[in-house]
């Protein structure tokens, strides 16, 4: 997305990583020891600058949450404002947070857009979901234009009576990172699923399809967050978080891809960036019917899966698949992100 803006849209781009916007969790600590394992760090593109606040994680208390206001953000805050003098500058906001509140209120700009690319206060509970809720709610008023990921996201702004001009850009996929479609060589028998595995994953359906399929190694890569089943089938394997590239490298060579999401209010507004990855490589993906994934169950290489389904039929379809180069370079133009993002200035009213 930053490249595509730098690309189009912007000279510069200063990009604040997103603060800790809720309570922490026991599983915090768990995952942070899994992310740690990947040493593997992004180049930096030219004409970005990446800032780092950092934080306490207190902001849905109210009155404690002031020590980041005025203690650990203060020097980022001096840093942004001075970003600011003698320049016109738009706001981007990607996740509701405090400091995006400060600065959509404080800073003097052409324009301020909110990307909604989820249900934020779905994945929260409690206090933290409540501030969140909050935040969102407060943003929503500060900022001019929106653009959402989903149609459910539309739905839910202009259900709270937003009259602002709000725009469906979905997800897509930085289709440089791939290698040609040639050079993609599935195996014969793996499933496999590349993401974070927390409460929006299917456990239920994924285990019912080992057992159906117990000839066929599955593989489930990537961060593992609260509950995992105790006695998984052996034809179940977990790896640890991996880099983009190395996901790449593993997705290239499942039998299909799998999106096995839970339907319900968290997932009911997700586009998920595997969907795209996975059919740029050619790759066909097994999915569950939530959010933008229903609407896709008829596309070439796309089945639905659910709990009773014929496992065996579904698998014997796959034998047979061959993707089409034509329509997966196709598909590759179509939902590159410079594809997405390539009328954003005329859009916001920049031009």
């Amino acid at each position: 997305m930053v490249r595509s803006l730098l690309e189009n849209t912007y000279d510069e781009v200063v990009w604040i990583d997103p603060t800790i916007t809720r309570l922490p969790r026991m599983s915090d600590f768990s995952r942070s020891k899994q992310v740690s394992e990947v040493v593997a760090a992004e180049p930096l593109l030219p004409r970005l600058t990446v800032l780092k606040p950092g934080g306490l994680p207190i902001e849905p208390l109210a009155g404690i949450n002031l020590l980041n206001d005025f203690w650990i953000w203060k020097k980022i805050k001096s840093q942004i404002r001075a970003l600011g003098v003698d320049a016109h500058w738009d706001i981007g906001v990607g996740r509701p947070s405090r400091l995006a509140l400060w600065a959509c209120r404080n800073l003097p700009v052409r324009a301020r857009f909110m990307d909604v690319m989820d249900d934020f206060p779905a994945f929260y509970s409690g206090l933290s979901r409540s501030s969140m809720e909050l935040t969102e709610r407060e943003l929503t008023q500060q900022c001019d234009y929106f653009f959402c990921s989903e149609h459910s996201l539309i739905d839910k702004l202009t259900r709270h009576g937003l009259n602002r001009p709000i725009k469906l850009i979905p997800n897509g996929y930085d289709m440089e990172r791939l290698p040609s479609p040639c050079e993609t060589k599935r195996a014969s028998n793996t499933i496999g699923f590349v993401g974070t595995i927390a409460g929006w994953f299917d456990w239920k359906i994924v285990i019912e399809m080992a057992k159906a399929l117990p000839q066929v190694q599955i593989q489930l890569i990537g961060p593992r967050v609260g509950h995992v089943p105790a006695l998984l089938p052996k034809n179940i394997e977990l790896l640890p978080t991996c880099t983009v590239a190395d996901a790449i490298r593993y997705s290239q060579k499942f039998t299909v891809g799998l999106i096995p999401f839970l339907h319900n209010q968290l997932t009911e507004s997700v586009d998920p960036i595997k969907y795209y990855e996975l059919r740029a490589l050619g790759i066909p993906v097994w999915t569950t019917a939530f959010g933008s994934m229903k609407n896709r169950l008829n596309e070439q290489g796309v089945s639905q899966i659910y709990s009773g389904a014929n496992w065996q039929t579904l698998w014997n379809n796959l034998l047979t698949f061959q993707p089409d180069i034509g329509h997966i370079q196709s598909f590759r133009e179509n939902h590159d992100w410079r594809t997405r993002f390539c009328d954003l200035k005329e859009w916001l009213h920049l031009a």
